[in-house]
């Protein structure tokens, strides 16, 4: 169920505006499938993929390492026992069915971790953008207008992208309960059909982030008001979200949690007892990845 209160965040195939702190985020709540030594190299993984956005030079290369070497260091000290903790407590409450009121308190606990690393990374994220020359935020925002137009393009035929996030929720299911039956199949394909696909409201949702960040980094404003805007955008990307998207995203958030209340409804007693042992797996996982120092 895990993957499926993800998936409320996930209704779009955006590169996030919080795409620094997604970066960072890259298996938090996954590293079940990572060993230790990938989650120890988070920070050199986020760092290829800021570099693959923009050129930077060896001052900006080394000053990216260290803050993203402190930031996993803080993550992982401050982090992942908390992340644990909430496992637990999910796997206990998972002993009986849950309803749509306790989806939604358990998908208010997920948001609030990813909440926590933007307030925490958005300031320091800031700064890097601010220190880059003009050239730079070019190189950096035609990358990212790339980016966006091969994940809308990829996501533009509904019949397909309803096809996979189908082909996606199974493959969640069936790896934290071990098995979907016919009936759960026939749950995710029902509520499949009533998501909205995003990709045209989204990219222009994006077009109006980029525009935003991009004219506070060249602008003429003062270095303070500069870095205030821009930490703002990084930390609230949903400033510049157009009226439909929002509505589009808020009932899609409603159907994956219905759906997810729905699936637990119709979990069997071996298919539960599973779901319950990945949690506490992955919670021991993460609380032995904090004991480690970086």
């Amino acid at each position: 169920m895990v993957a499926l209160i993800a998936s409320a965040d996930r209704v779009s195939p955006d590169v996030r505006p919080r795409w620094i702190v997604r970066c960072l985020c890259i298996g938090i709540l996954a590293v079940a499938a990572c060993t230790n030594a990938v989650y120890n190299r988070l920070d050199t993984l986020a760092g290829w993929y800021l570099q693959s956005l923009v050129s930077l030079d060896s001052d900006q290369r080394e000053e990216l390492h260290d803050w993203l070497f402190e930031t996993l260091a803080w993550h992982r000290r401050s982090e992942l026992n908390r992340y644990a903790q909430f496992l637990r407590e999910l796997s206990s409450q998972l002993a009986q069915p849950g309803d749509l009121a306790s989806y939604e308190r358990i998908e208010a606990r997920f948001r609030g971790f990813l909440d926590d690393l933007a307030v925490k990374t958005t300031p320091e994220a800031a700064q890097l953008l601010l220190n880059l020359s003009q050239a730079q935020v070019s190189e950096l925002f035609t990358n990212l207008a790339a980016k966006t137009r091969e994940r809308a393009e990829k996501h533009a035929d509904p019949v397909e992208w309803r096809r996979d996030q189908g082909k996606n929720l199974t493959k969640q299911l069936k790896r934290w309960t071990g098995s979907v039956s016919d009936s759960q199949e026939a749950l995710i394909a029902a509520a499949v059909e009533r998501l909205e696909p995003t990709s045209a409201t989204w990219a222009a949702t994006q077009l109006a982030w980029r525009n935003a960040v991009q004219q506070s980094l060249t602008g003429s404003g003062s270095h303070a008001a500069s870095a205030t805007t821009v930490q703002q955008l990084l930390e609230h990307p949903e400033i510049q979200w157009t009226p439909e998207y929002a509505q589009i995203r808020k009932r899609n958030r409603e159907r994956y949690l219905e759906l997810a209340a729905s699936l637990d409804a119709s979990l069997s007693g071996g298919q539960r007892e599973r779901l319950r042992a990945e949690l506490l797996k992955l919670a021991q996982q993460l609380a032995k990845i904090a004991e480690e120092r970086t």
